[in-house]
């Protein structure tokens, strides 16, 4: 390797042993102190955050990492996002770059604060040294070792506070601060609770256990949360249900009691890193507009109003390319030989819309298809709707009960497809009324284009005012804030399935085995496309509003049992990304008829401005409305739509980690 290879692959060494992904954790204390003391972006401020990145970052977890190398290179979390693997060889590299990097800094921070920023520097880099140098080693030292380790996430806002010049240290927050840090160090020692105990290495959780460790740091999340809202009440609030996040991580994980199960908080770790992130920028937005550091004044609201309303435009244009894109063809040949078919449907508790869905499957104007329908164990009208049919086309099949860790409508589907005597198999969801032309154009399209599987987004029919209100909010989602048109067109391999009307080639999916490898998903349709794409099949989604039109549940009630079963497993069962849907969505979502009514009420020169946001956020919504034949009733009320859908969206969350456990059914330790 030459000369300048080496030096570029130690520099990629260096960013990787400072955990760059880890970086926000101490910059934006600092960023928090420094702006409370000054309310000024000065050079102390700059400075402030370039050394409060990566060089205190780097002599932090740089020296861990020297002295940890033995139980580093055993442990499967390193080299990877949370840290590198420094080799004896490397080690005196390491140190001269740590000091090279931090030197300048300390000097000048040092010459240019006062006597008290100076103590608390020093003692900053102390615990930074002394949680991890031989001689110390607070981090093998139980309690201390949680102690120690918030100490290197208050100390930078400690220091942005006095530094800044601050005679108010906002000891309120320091102490939740403390709480929160030391809360964060116990529980990403749980996950080592056994590597540490066979290396012989002590900490709080090897001390406690698994399960008085998760008692101990979800009442200090709890009471951090409390602190804040108490000390700072009513703006302390707002702050506190961002912080609220942590604790709910942790609950998530009560279930795993025994220190045999401690590996699972490594997926309780890996969301901490992402909350991290997503509640870390949303404080630091919270502080800069109410520290108001550019002194813009009332202006900010303005800005807020503007920014909403080029957002709303460019989810108008995002509406308008996914349209355009992912619009059915029209016009595709006829195939010679038409492929035999068989419609696929089974349902739980679809008494209201059963009748029309197998009256219209029946009805199609394909030359040869069965249509082939099973019951869940529905306890109303539903099967004995679907036997009353007399149409030699319809067979009514009974399937055995699911498997062993096989979801119902998973396992439905499998079987149905097992017994279908067609080439094509076209799954229909309960609710879903197809158009007579809808078989043939599915067909169409799958053999002209030579497709493995392809998905319809029907057209939705609103028509009592829970329909009116909620539905809407579902096609919204998926072509206003997902650019569902450019992943058809650019990336088809990460494509999926977004609705209940799903063809595909019958040999190809169960040759690759696809319903069981979904069989645990409680949404199978939506999966479907990933395994196909992951086996080298081609898939396909197209919007369908002119051949098939979903009926959906008309009551509120049954409305949000079925999106609370849905909307947590369609986001992967990913905690942060949820939490981030639910913050962006209401900033997104709400703010502009917030923004408008408060306007009229107490700033009625704002009122234009904030009236534009309001209408550039329903623009893309009517577009969607006139795509998906809904109507405009749901799109006009878009903010209190949009709550009772982030409200459900939280509830199906917590209704699978908390109240119907994913682990069901599952042995304690596997």
């Amino acid at each position: 390797m030459n000369s300048k290879s080496a030096f570029w692959s130690f520099c990629k060494q260096i960013v990787k042993v400072s955990r760059p992904f880890s970086w926000v954790n101490t910059a934006a204390p600092f960023v928090a102190g420094y702006l409370l003391a000054t309310g000024q972006m000065d050079i102390g401020f700059w400075l402030g955050i370039m050394y409060f990145l990566l060089p205190y970052n780097l002599a932090m977890y740089g020296i861990n990492d020297i002295y940890d190398y033995e139980s580093d290179i055993k442990n499967p979390r390193k080299d990877s996002i949370e840290g590198g693997i420094v080799a004896p060889t490397e080690r005196k590299g390491l140190w001269y770059a740590i000091a090279a990097l931090n030197l300048p800094f300390l000097l000048y921070f040092l010459a240019t604060g006062p006597n008290s920023s100076r103590i608390v520097l020093a003692a900053v880099v102390f615990l930074c040294v002394s949680y991890s140098i031989k001689g110390l080693r607070f981090k093998e030292k139980p309690f201390l070792d949680s102690i120690n380790s918030a100490c290197h996430f208050v100390g930078p806002m400690l220091f942005g506070l006095v530094h800044g010049g601050s005679t108010n240290l906002y000891t309120p927050i320091l102490i939740a601060f403390m709480l929160w840090g030391m809360a964060s160090q116990a529980l990403g020692a749980i996950q080592d609770i056994a590597p540490d105990r066979s290396a012989n290495i002590h900490s709080i959780a090897t001390y406690l256990g698994a399960r008085r460790t998760n008692s101990f740091v979800l009442i200090s999340y709890v009471i951090s949360a409390i602190i804040v809202a108490v000390a700072y009440w009513p703006l302390g609030l707002c702050v506190s249900l961002l912080l609220l996040a942590y604790p709910l991580n942790v609950a998530f994980f009560r279930k795993y009691r025994s220190d045999a199960q401690s590996k699972h908080y490594r997926r309780s770790w890996q969301n901490f890193l992402w909350l991290n992130w997503l509640i870390g920028f949303s404080l630091t937005q919270f502080i800069l507009f109410f520290t108001d550091p550019l002194n813009l004044g009332v202006r900010r609201w303005q800005a807020v109003a503007l920014s909403l309303a080029l957002i709303g435009l460019g989810q108008l244009i995002l509406v308008a390319y996914n349209i355009f894109t992912l619009r059915r063809p029209k016009k595709l040949p006829t195939a010679n030989e038409l492929p035999s078919v068989s419609i696929v449907i089974h349902a739980l508790n679809q008494a209201e819309n059963i009748s029309s869905t197998l009256l219209s499957a029946a009805g199609q104007s394909y030359p040869h298809f069965e249509v082939l329908f099973t019951d869940l164990g529905s306890d109303d009208n539903t099967l004995k709707l679907a036997q009353g049919f007399q149409d030699s086309k319809l067979k009514i099949v009974d399937i055995s009960q699911p498997d062993a860790g096989w979801a119902p409508h998973a396992w439905a589907a499998d079987q149905l497809t097992r017994q279908a005597n067609g080439e094509i198999v076209i799954l229909v969801a309960a609710d879903t009324i197809l158009l007579p032309n809808a078989v043939a154009a599915m067909v169409s399209q799958i053999t002209q284009q030579d497709l493995h599987l392809l998905s319809f987004l029907p057209a939705d029919q609103n028509k009592t005012l829970a329909q009116k209100l909620i539905l809407n909010q579902n096609h919204f989602l998926l072509l206003g804030c997902y650019p569902a048109g450019i992943i058809e067109t650019k990336h088809p391999r990460i494509n999926l399935a977004y609705s209940g009307l799903i063809g595909f080639q019958k040999d190809a999916l169960l040759g690759i085995r696809a319903f069981e490898k979904i069989r645990k998903s409680p949404i199978p349709e939506m999966e479907l496309a990933r395994q196909a794409t992951a086996a080298g099949l081609r898939t396909s989604f197209r919007l369908a509003s002119d051949v098939a039109t979903s009926q959906n549940h008309a009551t509120f009630d049954m409305i949000f049992r079925d999106n609370l079963t849905r909307y947590y497993p369609a986001l992967q069962f990913n905690m942060p990304l949820t939490l981030a849907g639910v913050i962006l969505g209401s900033f997104l979502f709400i703010t502009p008829g917030v923004g408008l009514a408060f306007s009229v009420v107490a700033a009625p020169s704002s009122t234009p401005l904030w009236l534009g946001a309001y209408v550039c956020g329903l623009l893309p919504r009517l577009l969607v409305s006139t795509s998906s034949r809904q109507g405009v009733l749901g799109a006009t009320l878009y903010p209190i739509t949009s709550i009772v859908t982030l409200c459900t969206l939280l509830a199906s969350m917590l209704h699978y980690e908390l109240f119907k456990p994913r682990w069901q059914k599952r042995t304690e330790l596997e």
